[in-house]
């Protein structure tokens, strides 16, 4: 009797020493907060989009125009097998000069938007110095092309998204057959550094990612309201309206729209491009 008394006794008093007085439990506790309290502080307070700083940090204003990977996705000419034809060097020519008349007023639904632009559309060719970017010739393109390709919203305008009007600089055929037409795009906006002494632009752009979010590139380009831009925030997503026009910046031909309407809208499904 006294012996079983004895065991039981030591039995209670190991498990009281595995459950109560071992630090065991404490410890895995502690480690798994520990762990946590970052990855929650982390998921709760990271921003889920890049910021403007962030943006222009990744070249923003200094595009290569025509010129980045995945040409061939945003090329407006195309193969029956998806793909463009190999390019051989534009032929040299004078510059062509297009002149546009004036659009219709267009009232803007931002406070503070301009009316009618008025520059010239500039369709060239120019003398490339060595290592800029260079306009190439892939063969005929016309407008019937294009219209093929894009038809016309119920506007009567041709939808493009950014990257693709950034890779008509590298397309003379191209260039002849939309500059002058109107087009629309979704973009975010951000205020224009470059060639803007008057104050008359503003620069929108898309995200398109190359492999992950992390290494995601602005592809940008101007956009011309005539007289002062509107004042719009950082960031906003806007729907631009406007004639796709082409000139001499520098070494480079810039595509520029020529804003006729802009109107703030919501985020596309896809804010980045993939």
């Amino acid at each position: 009797m006294a012996a079983h008394d004895h065991e039981d006794e030591h039995e209670e008093h190991a498990h009281s020493h595995c459950i109560l007085s071992s630090p065991r439990w404490f410890n895995q506790s502690s480690a798994i907060l520990v762990l946590l309290a970052p990855l929650a502080l982390a998921a709760a307070y990271s921003p889920d989009q890049f910021s403007a700083k962030a943006v222009m940090n990744k070249n923003l204003y200094n595009p290569t125009y025509g010129v980045g990977a995945r040409a061939e996705q945003f090329s407006l000419r195309t193969d029956d097998k998806g793909k463009i034809p190999a390019a051989k060097p534009a032929p040299a020519r004078a510059p062509a000069v297009v002149d546009m008349p004036p659009p219709a007023d267009n009232s803007s639904k931002v406070p503070g938007a301009p009316g009618p632009a008025t520059a010239a559309a500039v369709a060239q060719t120019p003398a490339t110095p060595p290592g800029a970017a260079k306009t190439q010739s892939y063969g005929s393109f016309t407008l019937a092309d294009l219209e093929a390709q894009i038809p016309r919203n119920k506007n009567g305008n041709f939808e493009l998204n950014v990257p693709e009007i950034y890779y008509t600089a590298g397309d003379a055929e191209v260039q002849k057959a939309i500059a002058g037409q109107t087009i629309e795009t979704v973009a975010q906006v951000l205020p224009e550094k470059v060639n803007n002494a008057n104050g008359h632009r503003l620069r929108v752009f898309r995200l398109l990612v190359q492999c992950c979010a992390a290494d995601a590139r602005p592809y940008s380009v101007p956009v011309d309201f005539g007289k002062k831009a509107p004042e719009i925030k950082d960031m906003t997503w806007v729907r631009v309206t406007g004639k796709l026009t082409y000139a001499k910046e520098g070494d480079q031909i810039v595509p520029i729209i020529q804003a006729t309407g802009l109107e703030e809208t919501t985020a596309p499904a896809d804010a980045m491009i993939y």
